[in-house]
């Protein structure tokens, strides 16, 4: 495997538009906060959607406690920062429907509903998630950059939950699931309903758009097999530790036989495996190519900070395309 050769281009934040691009920004958490700080020029946030209103302060910028009442505003742009909610799904769909550009980390949403980013298409309008792959790792823009080149990608194969590696080496060190899972939501790398990282569920997503950037494939989320870190057995970890080995949740795309088989399982990995080396919110992935060296991709794979960078280079490229 060879090391990347290829960046994203983060274009320069000049518009020749007469306006900027406007905007509304769904959700303020974590990533959403940490996204207004770093917004490519070119863009202005007219108004921000959040569960309960409370004053966010910096500037003239309206905030409203209802999705329906931002997307009235008719934007150019909306900027989903959401949990992958009903009420996120909903909101996207109108935006679709409505002819603006989306840029979105919401990788449950993304997955399940393929038909949203057709139908935006269709009106030429941008639909972009760098975000739901790997946070600041570029595993769709490495993807997508590859086929350009004509570059056959054979097989996928990564850690792509950081959450799993925080609890999966708290159990390593003989701490019970329960307050590994606790530790990993003090950190800020799990969710109060931790069970989409722990059973897989984030992970599999995550291939379901791998699949389609690399083959353009749209599999079906609920027939990829995955395993729970809630079924190891209690001791499992802290004994492969011993061993000299890490556990780690790992996604696997292969194509063969003119179909996609994909897989999130749990693996004992050595210290030669580029896995063994991901830990906390870190990501790792190989990508495996057909008669030339393959790609390997590590970095930042969760939290507000790589996340919102993420959705800025999106936010960035589409000035620069659509400006």
């Amino acid at each position: 495997m060879a090391p990347l050769d290829y960046a994203p281009s983060f274009v320069s934040p000049v518009t020749v538009r007469s306006r900027p691009m406007r905007a509304v920004l769904l959700g303020c958490g974590t990533v959403g906060s940490a996204l207004r700080a770093r917004l490519p020029q070119g863009v202005a946030i007219e108004a921000i959607a959040v569960s309960r209103w409370r004053d966010l302060g910096k500037g003239p910028v309206r905030v409203l406690d209802s999705l329906d009442a931002a997307l009235d505003l008719a934007p150019d742009l909306v900027i989903d920062a959401l949990p992958g909610c009903a009420g996120a799904e909903t909101a996207l769909e109108r935006a679709v429907q409505a002819g603006a550009h989306i840029v979105s980390a919401n990788k449950a949403v993304i997955a399940r509903r393929p038909d949203l980013e057709r139908a935006a298409k269709e009106k030429g309008r941008a639909f972009l998630y760098s975000a739901a792959v790997g946070g600041g790792v570029p595993v769709l823009e490495t993807v997508s950059a590859l086929n350009a080149r004509g570059r056959e990608i054979t097989t996928v194969k990564g850690v792509f939950n950081g959450t799993s590696n925080f609890v999966l080496d708290r159990l390593a060190k003989g701490e019970a699931l329960d307050d590994a899972v606790r530790a990993a939501q003090a950190a800020g790398f799990a969710e109060a309903d931790p069970s989409a990282d722990l059973d897989g569920d984030d992970a599999a997503a995550k291939l379901v758009l791998t699949a389609r950037a690399a083959w353009g494939v749209d599999l079906d989320i609920q027939a990829i097999a995955r395993q729970s870190i809630t079924e190891l057995a209690p001791g499992f970890a802290a004994k492969a530790a011993r061993e000299g080995l890490r556990i780690r949740q790992v996604g696997r795309l292969a194509r063969s036989g003119g179909g996609v088989h994909a897989a999130v399982r749990l693996e004992a990995v050595g210290a030669d495996s580029v896995f063994y080396r991901v830990e906390r919110e870190g990501n790792g992935v190989v990508i495996a190519l057909k008669d030339a060296p393959g790609v390997i991709l590590t970095g930042k794979g969760a939290g507000g900070a790589p996340t919102a960078a993420s959705m800025a280079g999106d936010i960035a490229r589409l000035v620069a395309e659509h400006g």
